[in-house]
C-alpha cells in the first residue's frame, strides 16, 4: 500500500491542438495545472508558478526564435539521449505486427504492452 502526501504539485501540461477534420495540426499550447495543499507559502506558490509559467513560455519563444529553439533542442539531445534511445527502441518493439501467418491461419500475440489505458 502506498502512502498518500498532501505535498502541492504543479504541472506544464501540453495539448495538441486539431484541425476542423480532427487530424493534429502540429502545434501545441501550455496551461499550468496545480494541486495546491497546505504545505507551501503563498510566496513560496508565487515562486513556483512563475517557474511554470517561465517553461509555459518556452514554447512561443522557441517558436519566434530559432536561435533559442536550436540552443533548447541541442540541451535537449545531449541530456536526454539515453531516454530517447529507450523510447525509440520500446517504439520499434511496439511496432513490429503482433501476430504470425502460418497458411491461412493467423495467431494472435496478445501480450503486447500498452501505454495508458487498454
Amino acid at each position: 500500500m502506498t502512502e498518500e502526501t498532501n505535498n502541492s504539485s504543479f504541472a506544464v501540461a501540453i495539448t495538441p491542438e486539431f484541425k476542423e477534420d480532427g487530424t493534429w495540426d502540429g502545434s501545441v499550447s501550455a496551461h499550468i495545472e496545480e494541486d495546491v495543499h497546505t504545505d507551501l507559502t503563498s510566496e513560496e506558490i508565487t515562486q513556483i508558478r512563475t517557474v511554470c509559467g517561465m517553461m509555459a513560455a518556452c514554447l512561443p519563444l522557441m517558436e519566434q526564435d530559432e536561435d533559442f529553439l536550436e540552443y533548447v533542442k541541442g540541451y535537449f539531445f545531449e541530456q536526454y539521449q539515453t531516454l530517447i534511445d529507450a523510447i525509440e527502441a520500446e517504439d520499434e518493439e511496439n511496432n513490429k505486427p503482433n501476430f504470425t501467418k502460418d497458411g491461412n491461419v493467423f495467431k494472435l500475440d496478445f501480450s503486447t504492452k500498452t501505454h495508458g489505458s487498454a
